[in-house]
């Protein structure tokens, strides 16, 4: 995509309702009283200069648009009321152009409303001081185009900066995404690797004895297995918290089972926290059977506890949360 610096923008529009300005100097004698001729010359430039120079951002000030309107409106009567259709010289009609530059540039700066109003008082001013004849004469016909091409930028340039600010947000979205990502990787990786620091002691064991353990040792063998299960399939269930109320229940003969399948992701740090907590001290309630701790993707809640019985066909536990 192509780049044009707005100061060169600024400098072919200064240049461009500069000339304008130039062939009214040129007629002045031309009118009947030159004051008004230099007056409406002055109004001219007040208000084209400011709107192609000034103002931060595309949209042009309501304000600065009002004036643009009155402009529009006052100049074709200020030097229209000391010319003569029979009598005219080449340059003597430079406001229709000159207005229409003003309502162009009123046009791109996305006062697209203003600018139709004050194009359309033109036109009635020149075709009612002229006749139609005399009216396209004047350049009617090129102001029109001119105004018509302000309208086009202004569409497109409303157009790239939806377009712009869409993708800006895309990017922020991805970036959003992969830093969370990110995060969560690390996050796991920690956890991974702290398990796994608690866990070798028991491997060497495991090596040294070559398999050979006693029944207390077989048992915190297990309930290790099943930790560093919890920690890979577990995520952002496995809060210190947590991890205590699931192995106390361990340790009570309860078989747990837990999965996050990303159901929490979505909550706050204070709501997730909140929640882990609510689900700790339901654990610490079950005593017997197993316990599945769970958190579904795409559901109306975040997690659910079931805890049941072998033999008993309705759980002793159904919790949403």
């Amino acid at each position: 995509m192509i780049r044009i610096p707005r100061w060169l923008v600024a400098i072919l529009g200064v240049l461009f309702s500069g000339f304008h300005a130039f062939l009214g100097f040129s007629t002045i004698q031309d009118n009947v009283d030159p004051f008004d001729s230099i007056f409406a010359l002055t109004i001219y430039l007040a208000t084209v200069l400011p709107t192609i120079v000034l103002f931060r951002g595309v949209k042009l000030p309501s304000s600065q648009a009002i004036l643009n309107l009155a402009a529009a409106a006052l100049i074709p009567i200020l030097v229209g009321s000391h010319l003569s259709p029979a009598a005219l010289t080449p340059y003597s009609t430079w406001y229709v152009l000159g207005v229409a530059t003003l309502m162009a540039a009123t046009a791109v700066r996305q006062q697209l409303a203003i600018a139709w109003i004050g194009t359309a008082t033109l036109v009635l001013q020149v075709v009612q001081w002229g006749g139609l004849i005399v009216a396209i004469q004047a350049g009617l016909l090129g102001a029109l185009m001119l105004v018509f091409a302000g309208h086009a930028i202004s569409v497109g340039l409303a157009k790239a900066y939806r377009d712009t600010m869409a993708f800006t947000q895309e990017a922020l979205e991805n970036e959003k995404e992969k830093t969370a990502n990110a995060v969560a990787s690390e996050v796991r990786r920690s956890r991974l690797e702290k398990a796994l620091a608690g866990a070798l002691p028991m491997l060497n064991q495991i090596r040294e004895s070559k398999g050979s353990l006693t029944d207390f040792e077989k048992s915190n063998a297990r309930l290790l297995e099943a930790e560093l299960r919890d920690e890979i399939r577990g995520r952002d269930f496995m809060t210190d918290e947590v991890k205590a109320a699931i192995r106390a229940a361990r340790d009570r003969g309860v078989e747990v089972v837990v999965l996050d399948e990303g159901g929490l992701a979505i909550l706050s740090q204070d709501d997730k926290s909140k929640l882990l907590s609510e689900i700790s001290k339901n654990i610490d309630q079950v005593k017997t059977g197993r316990l599945t701790l769970r958190a579904p993707q795409g559901e109306s809640w975040n997690a659910t506890l079931v805890a049941s019985r072998p033999g008993v066909s309705s759980p002793d536990l159904w919790l949403k949360f």
